[in-house]
């Protein structure tokens, strides 16, 4: 199956920023041929995407790094900043400019829609430099709920800024539990002077999850998905941590989600009722057919 546009996009960024760090001198009409892309395409590509390179040609026909700059990009950056360029157009432009500044992991994108947080700039430029220079923050916290609003005072040790559905959360650590905030609902932010030793065991378990439930995931779902609808599985993960277990005789799959919580699950499943259901656990599809029966009753 063919690749989507920002996924073909990736891999021409990744493959051009690749070679100009190896130290080729790119020529833009050779490119065409090797992508088959037009000219005006690689001119965006060069001219939009790829301005944060430190170019000491750069075009009409001929592009390549400034000699310093050749070899400095390791494979991750690269990959990185190559996922980050194929979707920066979705970005808004603070957005934009936050990850061009940094290109590192205290930033994570996870979803391709985002909110404007325009009008907060200066709070989120500062958690990202608390993240960057390992500095406590605290902050006031607004939980959105029917039975009216209040706020908790916390103290947090931050590790991540990560954008999951359209919404951005600050992840951080207390008392070795790991937390997740969101954004828009954090007040009354102060940096701290102090500092933590940043640990890399938390860092890799928020960068190898979807899950947004730290420490109250459950281990596995098992969901099976119905023929009719089992090509958008396989074209691409709908579910978090989604894993295939195994594609049935007629057609249907066994898919595993991993350490998440239900609430992250059931509403998908919900959306892609009737063809998909809970194998296990058992009381979360039991109590998903409550939820829908109380539904249908009303």
């Amino acid at each position: 199956m063919g690749l989507k546009k920002h996924e073909r996009l990736a891999y021409r960024l990744s493959d051009i920023i690749v070679r100009l760090n190896n130290g080729e001198r790119l020529d833009i009409f050779e490119l065409a041929d090797t992508y088959k892309v037009s000219i005006r395409t690689l001119k965006r590509d060069f001219q939009d995407r790829l301005t944060i390179l430190d170019f000491s040609e750069a075009g009409p026909q001929f592009y390549c790094l400034n000699a310093k700059k050749i070899g400095y990009l390791d494979i991750t950056d690269i990959k990185r900043f190559a996922n980050f360029a194929s979707v920066q157009d979705l970005l808004p432009k603070i957005d934009r400019q936050f990850f061009q500044e940094q290109l590192n992991q205290s930033i994570l994108v996870k979803g391709f829609d985002y909110e404007d947080i325009s009008a907060r700039t200066n709070e989120f430029k500062a958690i990202n430099q608390a993240i960057t220079n390992c500095q406590y923050i605290e902050f006031d916290y607004y939980k959105i709920s029917g039975s009216g609003s209040g706020s908790k005072h916390h103290y947090l040790e931050p590790y991540h800024l990560l954008n999951k559905n359209g919404i951005w959360y600050v992840v951080g650590c207390r008392y070795g539990q790991t937390l997740t905030f969101c954004f828009t609902q954090i007040a009354n932010l102060q940096i701290s002077t102090k500092t933590f030793a940043c640990s890399e065991d938390i860092k890799e378990k928020i960068l190898g999850t979807d899950s947004l439930f730290f420490g109250n995931q459950i281990s596995e779902i098992v969901l099976q998905i119905d023929a009719k609808v089992a090509g958008y599985f396989e074209r691409r993960d709908l579910l978090p941590n989604q894993e295939l277990v195994r594609k049935l005789d007629n057609g249907d799959l066994l898919l595993i989600c991993k350490d998440v919580h239900p609430r992250e699950v059931v509403p998908i499943v919900q959306y892609w009722i009737p063809h998909i259901r809970v194998i296990s656990p058992s009381e979360v599809q039991a109590q998903m057919k409550e939820v829908l029966k109380n539904y249908l009753a009303k």
